[in-house]
């Protein structure tokens, strides 16, 4: 209620009203009103039906003809951030009875209302963000006849469990969110280890096709460093010895010359019938196999060797030589990856071998970022598991092809989850909502939209990303998702919900 009174003092001022006196009596009168501060308010959270938009309004208590000042805060969803432009209207019966045509600070709107009747009343919130309408129903929303009849109420409903106090500006400024309890579909889980590694056909082996000396240029071939098709990489310098590329270009551009000049004189001799078609068709194959050889080796000879090029794009996974190192014909230069597809590995103990056919889909969690990823999202698919056990290990492999859509690095240790047999239906939550006290779990369930109670409960299976509960929660109730620890930290603080925005 403080800043209800701080808001009605700013108000005050505003219209230029002066103030009197403070007599012994009056002080009294504003030291019994603090002592109903705490609760000299009330306090609606909804969502809309696309949960899209959390609307967490408190106001002074709805009084028969007597305005009551309301806050609402507007966070946008899943985000969790404030509405940052918009407008919002209060509307009883379809008639407009209050508006703010912009936030006054990011994500907090002032309304004011004054109902004419005692009673349950509907009202509705219309919030108007980028130019389109979100309703927001308020049903049953009581009227009093007068201040202790509200207070009544109060008591009548006030909950023995310790509220946490937790304001939406402090939500706002940092990694927060809160999710459904839901129930949905939970399928058994292997939780396991395995491996990113590159999909076959993705990575390329680029050879040398002569003996010679590696010439880098001055380039840096670094892993990660992105290549083109047919850009040059390195040059192998001719030498002396036999099977170099100089001498196999001067034999072939040599053979070609002699087959050219043969198959030229040769259409001059079988137009004037001095050859037969046998001799000049002998004569045309010569010089088309002459011709293939030479081009072939002209492709990669420059004057100082063999152009080495990027058969493919993509990047420099491994560079296996440097400068001036002689290589033989055949010796691999480098590894190019396009690292577009890759082959999820994971290593199944030999307890669960006989659960591997029934293996369908998993989610894994990469060590360097922390992140779940799941093979549905990556576009993915089971190859195929394997009916022995690796070498010199008591694992069965499971295979999944992906598509690299989330920048996961080949060669990375992962914890999977691998998702087996048919599902049946769980109350699931967000495993980033668990937090552990002493070997008991518990999360933080929101009680409306900046108090939170702690709730312990019965955990069960985890996919990695979702956390089955047995027992603690109901579905519909919502959950601390992202910033639990803050929550915690305030728990800790031992103030009780205060209300103070400072806007």
């Amino acid at each position: 209620m403080k800043k209800f009174r701080l808001l009605l003092l700013a108000l005050s001022i505003a219209g230029g009203m002066t103030t009197a006196c403070h007599s012994a009596h009056n002080q009294e009168a504003e030291e019994n009103h603090d002592e109903h501060a705490t609760i000299e308010k009330q306090t609606y959270t909804i969502y809309d039906r696309n949960n899209r938009y959390e609307l967490f309004f408190e106001s002074t208590p709805f009084i028969e003809n007597e305005k009551a000042e309301l806050l609402v805060h507007v966070t946008r969803l899943p985000e969790y951030k404030p509405l940052q432009q918009g407008s919002l209207k209060l509307l009883h019966n379809n008639k407009l009875v209050a508006s703010a045509n912009q936030p006054e600070v990011p994500g907090i709107f002032h309304l004011a209302f004054s109902p004419k009747n005692t009673g349950s009343i509907d009202l509705k919130m219309e919030l108007t963000d980028k130019g389109v309408p979100v309703l927001f129903p308020l049903n049953d929303i009581n009227v009093y006849e007068n201040h202790d009849a509200f207070h009544e109420s109060q008591q009548e409903h006030h909950e023995n469990a310790k509220a946490i106090a937790f304001l939406k500006e402090e939500a706002w400024k940092i990694d927060f969110s809160v999710a459904p309890v839901k129930e949905e579909p939970f399928f058994e889980i292997i939780k396991t280890s395995g491996e990113i590694m590159p999909a076959q056909g993705d990575e390329i082996v680029v050879t040398a096709k002569h003996r010679g000396t590696v010439l880098l240029g001055g380039t840096q071939l670094l892993s990660g460093e992105p290549v083109k098709k047919n850009e040059e990489l390195m040059t192998l310098s001719a030498s002396l010895l036999d099977g170099n590329l100089n001498q196999d270009y001067l034999k072939a551009k040599a053979a070609y010359d002699k087959a050219s000049q043969n198959y030229q004189r040769s259409k001059q001799l079988i137009e004037d019938r001095l050859i037969t078609q046998t001799e000049f068709r002998s004569a045309e194959a010569e010089f088309r196999s002459a011709k293939a050889v030479y081009e072939n080796i002209s492709r990669f000879h420059t004057t100082q060797g063999e152009r080495i090029v990027a058969p493919q794009n993509g990047f420099i996974k491994e560079c296996l030589v440097s400068e001036g190192q002689f290589v033989q014909a055949g010796q691999a230069l480098m590894v190019i990856t396009q690292n577009r597809k890759l082959t999820l590995r994971a290593d199944v103990p030999q307890k669960d071998y006989a659960r591997l056919p029934s293996v369908f889909s998993a989610n894994f969690i990469t060590p360097y970022d922390q992140r779940i990823h799941s093979v549905d999202n990556l576009d993915g698919r089971k190859i195929t598991f394997g009916k022995s056990t690796l070498d010199k290990t008591f694992f069965t492999p499971v295979y999944f092809e992906v598509i690299n859509t989330e920048n996961l690095i080949p060669g990375s240790y992962v914890e999977v989850y691998l998702k087996a047999g048919s599902f049946q239906n769980a109350l699931a939550i967000p495993l980033s909502s668990l937090m552990e006290e002493q070997g008991n779990f518990y999360v933080f369930v929101q009680k409306n939209g900046e108090e939170y109670l702690k709730r312990y409960i019965t955990p069960g299976r985890n996919d990695g990303e979702r956390l089955e509960v047995l027992s603690g929660l109901e579905a519909g109730e919502r959950v601390v998702a992202k910033g639990a620890y803050r929550v915690k930290l305030a728990s800790m603080s031992g103030t009780a919900p205060a209300h103070n925005h400072n806007h």
